[in-house]
C-alpha cells in the first residue's frame, strides 16, 4: 500500500485534512440531526457517510480515506438505529457492518488509484524540471561556444596579418576623423584584443560613460560604479577576473577593465571594458599588448576634436 502521507510532507497538509474530516463529519451529523430521522442516515441510502470517504480517496488518497472509512464507521456505529429485536443474529451483524466494511474497501480501492496518479504526476513535475534546467544549460553552452567560435574565428582571420594591419590602422588615425576614425579603432581594439564585444567609456564629470562598442557588443548602456573607477584610479593597473580580488568590481560589468591615462598619465581619461573573451588567452601576453592598446587609445581618444559624434552622445547621456 502506498503512502502518500510521508514525513517529508508538510505537516499543515494533515492538518487541513483533519480539518475537512471535522467539517464533513459535523455538517452530516447536524443535518441528521435537525433535518433527518437521528437514525445515522439508516433509512437512507446511498448513506451520505460515503461522502467524505469518497472525497478523501479521490483527492488526498488511501491514508486520509482510510481516516474517513474509521469516522464514518464510528459514526454509523454509534448513531444508526437498526436493531436486534426479532431478527436473526447474522442479518443484524451484515445489516450493520456492511456500510463499515464497503467503506474500508473503496478507501483501499479508490485510493490506491489516487496515490499512483499523484505519483505519476510528481515524477513527471521532477522529469519536467529536470528537463528544463538541461536545456538552460545546453542554451547556455551553444552560446558560449558560438561566442567563442566566432572569437576563434576572427582570430584566425586576422593573426597572420595582425601587425602589419596594426601598423596600417595606427598610420591611418592620424589622417581619419570622426565615423571613420571610430571605425579604426574598433577595428584596431578588436585586433589586439581579440574580441569584438568591447565597450570603451569616457570619463565625464566624474562618470564613466560609454562612448564606443565593438560590433559584438549589446550591453545596457550605463556608466559603470564608482568603485570600480575608483580601483582602477589608486592601482593604476588593468583589473581582469582572473584576480579574484578584483572579480566582486568587476561583476555586471565584464571580464576585463584596462585604465586609459591622459597624455601626461595624471589623470584617468577613460576605461576600456572587454566583455566577453576566452578564459585561456588571459595571461600575460595579453595583458602587455593591452597595455600597448590603452597608451595608444590614451593619444586618439583624447583628441575630441576628431571624434565629434562621441561628444554628442556624451553630452546626451549627461
Amino acid at each position: 500500500m502506498t503512502n502518500i502521507m510521508s514525513p517529508g510532507r508538510p505537516i499543515n497538509h494533515a492538518l487541513r485534512i483533519a480539518v475537512e474530516l471535522a467539517v464533513m463529519f459535523a455538517l452530516l451529523l447536524a443535518i441528521d440531526y435537525l433535518l433527518g430521522r437521528r437514525d445515522g442516515f439508516a433509512h437512507f441510502q446511498p448513506s451520505p457517510y460515503w461522502l467524505p470517504v469518497l472525497i478523501m480517496a479521490i483527492g488526498y488518497g488511501t491514508w486520509p480515506a482510510l481516516a474517513a472509512a474509521a469516522l464514518a464507521s464510528a459514526v454509523w456505529l454509534s448513531t444508526n438505529d437498526v436493531s436486534a429485536d426479532g431478527r436473526d443474529y447474522f442479518a443484524y451483524m451484515f445489516d450493520i457492518s456492511l456500510p463499515p466494511l464497503l467503506w474500508y474497501s473503496a478507501a483501499v480501492a479508490i485510493g490506491e488509484i489516487t496515490n499512483l496518479r499523484n505519483l505519476r504526476i510528481a515524477r513527471l513535475g521532477a522529469r519536467s524540471q529536470t528537463a528544463k534546467r538541461n536545456m538552460d544549460r545546453l542554451i547556455n553552452a551553444f552560446h558560449a561556444l558560438a561566442q567563442n567560435n566566432r572569437i576563434l574565428q576572427m582570430r584566425i582571420a586576422t593573426d597572420e596579418r595582425m601587425a602589419s594591419e596594426t601598423l596600417i590602422l595606427s598610420a591611418r588615425l592620424r589622417q581619419e576623423t570622426g565615423l571613420d576614425r571610430q571605425s579604426t579603432l574598433r577595428a584596431l581594439i578588436a585586433m589586439i584584443s581579440g574580441t569584438d564585444d568591447f565597450t570603451y567609456y569616457q570619463l565625464r564629470s566624474g562618470l564613466a560613460w560609454p562612448v564606443l562598442f565593438g560590433d559584438g557588443c549589446n550591453r545596457e548602456r550605463t556608466p559603470l560604479s564608482a568603485d570600480l573607477l575608483s580601483a582602477l584610479s589608486s592601482r593604476r593597473a588593468i583589473m581582469h577576473v582572473a584576480v579574484p580580488a578584483d572579480r566582486p568590481l568587476l561583476a555586471d560589468s565584464g571580464l576585463i577593465a584596462i585604465p586609459v591615462w591622459s597624455c601626461d598619465e595624471t589623470a584617468l581619461d577613460g576605461v576600456l571594458m572587454l566583455h566577453h573573451l576566452p578564459f585561456s588567452a588571459i595571461g600575460s601576453q595579453l595583458n602587455a599588448d593591452l597595455a600597448a592598446l590603452a597608451t595608444w587609445l590614451g593619444q586618439y581618444m583624447s583628441d575630441n576634436g576628431r571624434l565629434a559624434d562621441l561628444v554628442v552622445v556624451r553630452d546626451r547621456q549627461l
